[in-house]
């Protein structure tokens, strides 16, 4: 799997792409899962498209099914090695609030680390814990975030704080609220 993150990351980096990583390889880089699932990138909506055409030059694309309650603007699906690479621009979440989007820009990168001498950006807790806590069935995931804010505190205010600016259900906002208060 890093392998072809590390694939994966110079050729967005060599084409100029706002990107991080998301999902549940970001949660094991900061080591709160052991297992990760796949390879999830967040690129800028502006950037998807180019995103796209390059990642078509690296792996396979396979079918991108869209399903409730993701509206998200740019999605696709790719085999990159043996990996499971999924490419979103303008991740977006339909809720009984409203629809939550999340504007994903260089402000959204938090950290990097490198893997056989690339640069791999990381998308940030704060913005993924907002997200699961609005995907079905991410309950426990939402759980171990709490539990490593719990006893790290939030490193990165300032994007709960934007996401609180977008429409939310109550739960969400309480629970930001609450970690914003720590």
């Amino acid at each position: 799997m890093l392998s072809s993150l590390a694939k994966t990351a110079d050729i967005l980096n060599d084409n100029n792409i706002v990107w991080g990583l998301g999902g549940s390889l970001m949660l094991h880089m900061h080591g709160i899962i052991d297992n990760p699932n796949d390879i999830d990138l967040l690129v800028s909506e502006n950037h998807a498209t180019l995103a796209g055409k390059v990642l078509d030059n690296l792996g396979e694309r396979k079918e991108a099914v869209r399903s409730a309650p993701f509206k998200t603007a740019f999605f696709a699906k790719y085999t990159i090695g043996n990996t499971s690479v999924d490419l979103m621009g303008g991740f977006s979440i339909i809720h009984e609030e409203g629809i939550y989007k999340l504007e994903f820009e260089k402000n959204n990168i938090v950290d990097s680390t490198s893997f056989n001498g690339k640069t791999i950006y990381l998308s940030s807790l704060e913005d993924w814990y907002v997200l699961y806590s609005l995907m079905p069935n991410r309950k426990e995931k939402v759980d171990l975030i709490e539990q490593h804010f719990n006893e790290k505190r939030i490193a990165h205010p300032d994007l709960l704080m934007k996401a609180l600016k977008q429409p939310l259900p109550g739960p969400v906002k309480n629970k930001i609220h609450y970690y914003l208060s720590l």
